[in-house]
């Protein structure tokens, strides 16, 4: 098995990834698209890419509605930042309504998984007319555990070392991930490309994008979206976002809930699970919209 071997060499159906030039000079990217009615954009978590965050579902989804599958500036295939650039959630939310531009869609519903939440939750508020439902997945409004409260002053003093340095901050995903590579028979199978994927983004964006993840707070926006259908699935065993925190954002939004038991991982560990959930989230907001 070569470092090159990729989904699609294991059976994993992805769409096509296209070239995607951006309006206003922004650059290109790569994007996966599938043509469909009720389009579904995903928005994947931190520090990894669309293709390992939705490599399972991408298939399920793609056989009911569109699929549109970014990656987040700075990580991945998407738009690159400059040196002087840092990471911003306000930033990849107007990216998304650049993209719909660019591919020539009026609204989509907006499927965020962990740091995807945040960019969805800024896209609806900033773009309202384009989203035509949210599914938030493993995230909250706020980041602001004791915990995360600890990694926020960690990370700050890492922050000079992961931009001298590319081993320092790209080991963070690499660390995170390695755990369950044998959580589930397609993960080994595939993670000679899975691995490969964690090492497409800078130390740098990594350490940012968490930073920003931290300073984001939701709360006082959520009358900017109210009545926007929503469906918030929990993972209710998350050790990295708590699911009281997920919950809370349920209420506040007064989003429909789907539970499922599982970690923050769930993606790779338990695949069946999680598309399940996904499909019938995208399906519960297609009644609705």
């Amino acid at each position: 098995m070569t470092a090159s071997f990729g989904p699609e060499d294991a059976g994993c159906a992805l769409p096509p990834l296209r070239s995607v030039e951006f309006p206003g000079g922004m650059g290109q990217a790569m994007v996966r698209v599938a043509p469909g009615a009720s389009p579904v954009l995903l928005l994947h978590g931190w520090a990894i890419t669309s293709d390992f965050n939705f490599c399972h579902v991408m298939g399920p989804l793609a056989e009911r509605f569109g699929v549109i599958a970014m990656d987040l500036r700075g990580h991945g295939r998407g738009l690159p930042l400059t040196r002087t650039e840092r990471f911003s959630i306000t930033q990849c939310a107007d990216d998304v309504a650049a993209l719909l531009d660019a591919i020539e869609l009026d609204r989509v519903v907006v499927c965020g998984y962990s740091l995807g939440g945040p960019v969805g939750l800024e896209f609806a508020r900033r773009h309202r007319d384009r989203i035509a439902g949210l599914i938030l997945q493993a995230t909250a409004m706020s980041f602001d555990t004791p915990s995360d409260r600890i990694s926020r002053v960690a990370l700050k003093a890492l922050r000079p070392l992961a931009n001298r340095s590319r081993g320092i901050g790209r080991s963070l995903p690499l660390r995170y991930f390695n755990r369950v590579r044998n959580g589930h028979p397609l993960t080994a199978e595939w993670w000679p490309w899975l691995r490969g994927e964690l090492v497409l983004c800078h130390p740098r964006v990594i350490v940012d994008a968490i930073l920003d993840e931290y300073a984001f707070d939701f709360r006082p926006h959520v009358a900017t979206i109210a009545g926007l259908p929503t469906v918030v699935v929990v993972t209710a065993r998350d050790r990295a976002v708590s699911p009281c925190d997920q919950r809370l954002m349920a209420t506040l939004l007064g989003a429909a809930v789907m539970e499922i038991d599982a970690d923050h991982d769930v993606f790779l560990t338990d695949p069946d699970t999680y598309v399940d959930a996904t499909v019938a989230a995208a399906e519960r907001l297609r009644c609705d919209t």
